[in-house]
């Protein structure tokens, strides 16, 4: 778990420090990044898949999309070091230092809900409501894949998984 943290770190320091040198989105990593273990395609190209930038747009989006990643790269960082704070001293946390924990992982969420707000207003003017619309379903679908691959990695999610009794069946009305 602390390789899995240590590598999220590790990718996500060096995805900005990337994108800070580079004029374009096309950021190849040493290693493949947590979204290409997941989807088996980058970021960039399933963004490419589904919004159809058109070769007018590309150079504005990219430049917005690398904006929004840059910017992400901080609230990111802390979200894993929050992660690998709890990994770390799970046996150990007491009641205070959890509830520290606790505020600073809903404060990290709240930042980033700005993020996206500010970036929304961006993509919206770039894209139209729709194409934007879709490309933070996207992303939050990404951001909350990469969440649940991180999470069942701490310890107590992992007990919760494997008491887990089977699939659950969702009740509809009939």
């Amino acid at each position: 778990m602390k390789t899995l943290i240590s590598w999220l770190l590790m990718m996500s320091i060096t995805y900005a420090v990337t994108a800070q040198t580079t004029a374009y989105v096309n950021v190849t990593l040493v290693e493949p990044d947590l979204v290409t273990t997941i989807f088996g395609k980058d970021k960039q190209s399933l963004l490419a898949d589904n919004l159809k930038i058109s070769p007018l747009e590309e150079k504005a989006f990219e430049e917005a999309f690398l904006d929004y990643e840059t910017e992400k790269g901080p609230w990111l960082a802390e979200r894993i070091a929050l992660l690998k704070m709890y990994n770390e001293e799970f046996t150990s946390l007491d009641n205070a230092k959890l509830n520290t924990l606790t505020k600073q992982m809903i404060n990290n969420d709240l930042e980033f809900g700005r993020l996206q707000m500010r970036y929304f207003r961006k993509m919206n003017k770039l894209l139209g409501a729709t194409r934007a619309a879709k490309f933070f379903q996207l992303d939050s679908y990404i951001e909350q894949s990469t969440r649940v691959y991180i999470q069942k990695q701490l310890p107590f999610i992992k007990a919760l998984e494997s008491d887990k009794q089977g699939p659950v069946k969702i009740l509809t009305s009939r």
